[in-house]
């Protein structure tokens, strides 16, 4: 879409009335439509009568006169409307018509195996936004019956959508696609609900009732993460059993919502977020698609970032459920879809497959040499102890880099202001994911302030201990002056962490207390890389965050497996196993890591790969030690 339209429409307005009325007039004119019927259009088109309004109509039409502004440019309009609020509290995004067409055709095929046609065939999108699917599904219809598009309309498209305007702007879109392509009707009847999806009974829809369930289920859940979501949907996504494990993302549910208001022959059809086989908020889910066994094809799109302006990494799901204990798998670039042959897929077993830790969905070949690394040796998690970073929730307050220093200050500067900061109470940190090599520790290392008293306590096995206790007010004032300066400054900003919704300790307390006593040797990692990444370090109470650390009390252990994960036989395992990014990142997170196999090693091979530099050499040692030929591998 040209740069200039969107622009427009960024400065035009928010309010749903006035884009309405702006999009639909500018449709109508580009289009040359003419005695207009419906009454719902006729309600949003703006005359010469309304001057201001009829001038920015005559401005933004001139910004389209080289588009050719057909209902696929005007559902895209209406998606990009949407205020950011919206869109990060609902997670809507715009699905492009390539995909839609290839989801729907992919849904009705498989529905058809079992169907003799799409005449009586209920249809549903259960977070419709704008009715892109309703568009794609009315234009199959259309070709594969008699059917006229209120006939379609009336009979065979039921949504819901949480925004009322969604709704709306559904309707637009699918009467002006009417009225575009021959039929104009003055009144068309829609089965279209404003609802939240995580309570809204279809049952209570009679058509959907008699018909037992949907036919078919298709659309694009909504992509808010765990973080985003609002305590009442957290209360609501306790109704849905897939969503027990982990912090669950809103997308994970709608596959349950979905399955469970299908009727026996039903098929759901999803463009969605791909972690869910492999992640741990995503064993709940995995759990139940192996219960019930449903003929499952996943069309991968591994590290694509598929939507513009969302770090989200997708898949497509067609979901019979029709009983075969077989999931259909491939990984593809999304501009290939229309060529996958039925031969491009691996079958899996849901038998074979591993709920709680994740399903590794790669072919036999690999799945072997996968399963060999995981069963040499003892596993990365129960050796060795794997911690994630501490959480202020603020770092921009706690962290800095000093511009200089006194003996017993530091200074920075904040809004343009300077501050000092007691050096005493500050403790070294770092980010891993700015390190490639131990040398660079040192640059790299910053301040953080620590207002925190780190006490000795002894447990119910009488083992010391050590343990955290906020500083008291009074005191972080009287022996900390600069620092209460300081952090009084910021007081509004802290206030705001949790979205103001928890009670801290105190004020200027963190906003997590982990990782704040770790201390011992160990391998900092970042939380994704494109390479190998551990930097050894033997400043034992050196904090970090943004990242993990593998700890262990010898040095020579650590020197060990730092060679070890730094192999090639490591990073074809990430690879295989892991949560794919852009640019051929992967997570390298404790959950993605923890199972890999770390090889025994006697005292005389520990000294020789100690010994060992050059990395090929290294890998040629190892290849022996996991019994893994090379080829396979590369």
């Amino acid at each position: 879409m040209n740069p200039n339209i969107l622009k427009f429409l960024k400065n035009y307005s928010y309010e749903t009335l006035d884009v309405n009325r702006l999009l639909v007039s500018s449709f109508i004119e580009v289009n040359d439509l003419k005695n207009i019927k419906s009454e719902l259009i006729n309600e949003y088109i703006i005359t010469k009568d309304d001057e201001i309004e009829h001038d920015k109509l005559n401005e933004f039409t001139s910004l389209l006169k080289d588009v050719k502004f057909d209902t696929e440019d005007l559902l895209e309009l209406f998606e990009f409307v949407i205020s950011p609020a919206d869109k990060e509290v609902n997670g809507a995004v715009f699905t492009p018509n390539y995909i839609r067409d290839f989801i729907v055709k992919e849904s009705v095929n498989k529905y058809l195996d079992r169907n003799r046609s799409l005449v009586n065939a209920k249809f549903g999108d259960i977070a419709c936004g704008c009715g892109g699917f309703f568009k794609t599904i009315a234009e199959i219809i259309k070709l594969q019956t008699s059917k006229s598009y209120f006939e379609i309309f009336r009979d065979n498209i039921f949504g819901v959508d949480i925004q009322n305007y969604s709704i709306e702007r559904t309707k637009i879109l699918l009467i002006l696609h009417a009225i575009k392509n021959g039929e104009n009707v003055s009144k068309y009847e829609f089965n279209l609900f404003q609802g939240n999806s995580l309570n809204f009974d279809w049952d209570l829809i009679p058509e959907i009732q008699q018909n037992g369930g949907f036919d078919i289920i298709v659309g694009n859940p909504p992509y808010v993460g765990a973080s985003k979501i609002d305590d009442e949907t957290k209360l609501l996504l306790k109704n849905w059993g897939v969503s027990a494990s982990g912090k669950s993302d809103l997308y994970i549910p709608f596959f349950e919502i979905g399955l469970e208001n299908l009727n026996a022959t039903g098929v759901l059809g999803y463009i969605t977020v791909n972690t869910f086989y492999k992640s741990l908020n995503g064993r709940s889910v995995r759990e139940y698609f192996s219960k019930n066994k449903f003929d499952f094809n996943i069309i991968d799109f591994g590290g694509e970032q598929l939507f513009k302006k969302r770090s989200t990494y997708t898949c497509i799901c067609i979901i019979s459920k029709q009983v075969t204990n077989i999931i259909n798998y491939v990984k593809t670039k999304s501009s290939n879809i229309n060529l996958i042959k039925k031969s491009d897929y691996i079958k899996f077993l849901y038998d074979d497959l591993n709920d709680f830790d994740g399903w590794y969905l790669i072919n036999k070949r690999t799945s072997k040499v996968i399963s060999i690394i995981e069963n040499t040796g003892k596993s990365l998690g129960s050796k060795f102890e794997i911690r994630n970073g501490f959480a202020t929730l603020k770092n921009n307050v706690y962290i800095f880099s000093p511009i200089r220093e006194t003996d017993d200050y530091y200074y920075l500067i904040k809004d343009k202001i300077e501050f000092k900061i007691e050096k005493e109470i500050c403790r070294n940190a770092i980010k891993p994911n700015t390190l490639k090599l131990e040398s660079q520790i040192e640059n790299h290392t910053e301040k953080l302030i620590f207002p925190y008293n780190i006490i000795e306590e002894v447990d119910l096995f009488n083992t010391n201990k050590k343990g955290l206790k906020v500083i008291d007010e009074d005191i972080l004032k009287s022996k900390y002056p600069s620092t209460y300066e300081y952090l009084l400054s910021q007081k509004e900003i802290l206030s705001k962490r949790d979205k103001g919704n928890r009670d801290y300790e105190r004020w200027y307390a963190f906003g997590r207390n982990q990782a704040l006593v770790t201390s011992g040797y160990k391998l900092l990692l970042p939380y994704i890389t494109n390479t190998p990444c551990f930097v050894y370090t033997n400043d034992k109470d050196l904090l970090f965050y943004n990242g993990y650390a593998i700890f262990s009390d010898s040095i020579e252990e650590l020197h060990l497996l730092q060679k070890i994960l730094m192999s090639k036989i490591f990073w074809f395992y990430i690879e295989n196993t892991s949560k794919p990014y852009s640019g051929n990142y992967f997570s390298v997170a404790k959950n993605y890591i923890k199972n890999f196999g770390v090889c025994d090693l006697n005292d005389e091979e520990k000294l020789e790969l100690l010994n060992l530099e050059d990395i090929n050499k290294i890998d040629n040692f190892l290849f022996q030690k996991y019994n893994l030929k090379k080829e396979l591998i590369s």
